[in-house]
């Protein structure tokens, strides 16, 4: 679709998953106390992507299998080999979430066993791009009496594996956005951590494991041989949450982050629907960036729960997709009936309309301007779905996401008025 965007010009989603247009905007014009005194939220800050739930639904079995790698070796320190692994799916699919949440239990067991073990995660965008940043910050996370000046990143790996001897300790690393790293670097990151134990061959490795996380595979491709061998084929699929399972993970944080009540079944659905279709393809971080800000637009605007109008307002602006030459190309049927979908959505509660009351509002709006009907109303919504304006929930129930239905409706208003002049 071409023309101007109907609601405001915004950059691209982030690679992290947040829109960097709704943390400038929304964070400046909504900006609000985590949930002292709100009438919306309880606790913001547990829709923030660095909250690590103690649940985390759909995940169970990868944080099985996590476990089934690594708990086990708490039954004999230092008498096993390390074990390296892989977390790999698209972004927004829970792999940080899921690893951190394992690392905590991981600490937590071991402590019950009388075992001092340590997870140290590590991400290649925030901790360094290149090996002597990212193992000097690995030694500050473990040893940050440690001083690493003057040392080479194989050096640094000597002193963390002296460490951790000298203070009779187990570290399980993670590192994330392997792929990222490898983007930009040719340096054997991969082989360093890998072979770890053959620093010291004929001592126990006090690194228990290893833990790569990757968009996709494609970093392979910069490894040699010898690398691929050695990081094996232990992998751990994250595949993209469907829309019910968008809205079973939001269901739960909704009863952390908001007042009960708050916020709707109808939005939940609406919410989870939007984040599992393209073009955010079930990215969790986004659905929980959508209703952080619906939310705080609605206690901004004084309202005591948080509508679908909400919804599409903060979606509206951080994804533009209906442009004014779309609604232009129309014709005044067409217009019509759109303008009879949006009258309807502008205040509602539900983030739907069935057919029938489209049809029947169309009919009054056409009454209202003494035009006559169109006689297959069907054929008018066929035409709004083809050009992707309007989109369909279900055999019956219509709605519009990408722009705030008062908005586009104004709009729409104006341009039937110049049409009749």
């Amino acid at each position: 679709m071409g023309g101007t965007p109907l609601s405001l010009s915004t950059p691209s989603p982030s690679p992290n998953g947040a829109c960097p247009y709704i943390r400038g905007k929304f964070e400046t014009e909504f900006s609000g106390e985590s949930g002292l005194g709100s009438l919306i939220f309880r606790d913001r800050d547990k829709l923030s992507p660095r909250y690590v739930p103690s649940s985390l639904p759909h995940r169970e079995a990868q944080l099985e299998t996590l476990s089934s790698f690594y708990m086990y070796k708490l039954d004999r320190p230092g008498g096993s080999y390390l074990t390296c692994c892989q977390l790999i799916g698209p972004v927004g699919t829970g792999k940080t979430a899921c690893i951190l949440n394992f690392g905590r239990a991981f600490e937590s067991e071991a402590v019950k066993r009388r075992v001092k073990l340590r997870h140290a995660y590590l991400n290649c965008k925030v901790d360094g791009s290149n090996r002597y940043k990212l193992y000097r910050n690995l030694l500050s996370k473990v040893a940050p009496e440690v001083s690493t000046g003057g040392m080479s990143p194989e050096e640094m790996l000597h002193q963390l594996l002296e460490y951790l001897e000298a203070e009779k300790m187990f570290l399980m690393i993670t590192v994330d956005e392997v792929g990222y790293f490898y983007r930009g670097s040719s340096e054997p990151l991969i082989y360093d951590l890998t072979r770890l134990n053959e620093i010291y061959p004929y001592k126990p490795c006090r690194v228990v494991g290893v833990a790569f996380i990757s968009r996709s595979l494609e970093f392979h491709d910069k490894l040699d041989e010898s690398e691929r061998s050695t990081l094996g084929r232990l992998i751990i699929s994250f595949p993209k949450y469907t829309a019910s399972q968008v809205r079973d993970i939001l269901e739960e944080r909704v009863e952390e982050a908001f007042q009960p009540g708050a916020v709707s079944e109808d939005v939940l659905d609406f919410v989870s629907e939007i984040v599992a279709d393209p073009p955010i393809n079930g990215d969790m971080r986004v659905a929980l960036d959508l209703l952080y800000y619906a939310g705080t637009l609605a206690e901004n605007m004084g309202a005591e729960r948080v509508r679908p109008e909400h919804v599409r307002r903060v979606y509206g602006e951080t994804h533009p997709a209906i442009t004014t030459q779309d609604i232009i190309e129309l014709d005044v049927h067409e217009k019509l009936a759109l303008y009879a979908l949006l009258r309807l959505l502008e205040g509602r509660a539900s983030p739907y309309a069935t057919l029938s009351e489209i049809r029947d509002e169309y009919e009054f709006i056409c009454e209202e301007r003494g035009l006559e009907p169109r006689g297959c109303f069907e054929e008018l919504m066929q035409e709004l779905l083809d050009r992707q304006i309007v989109e369909m929930k279900s055999l019956l129930k219509f709605t519009i996401c990408d722009v705030p239905a008062g908005k586009l409706r104004a709009y729409l208003n104006g341009l039937l008025r110049r049409l009749e002049g």
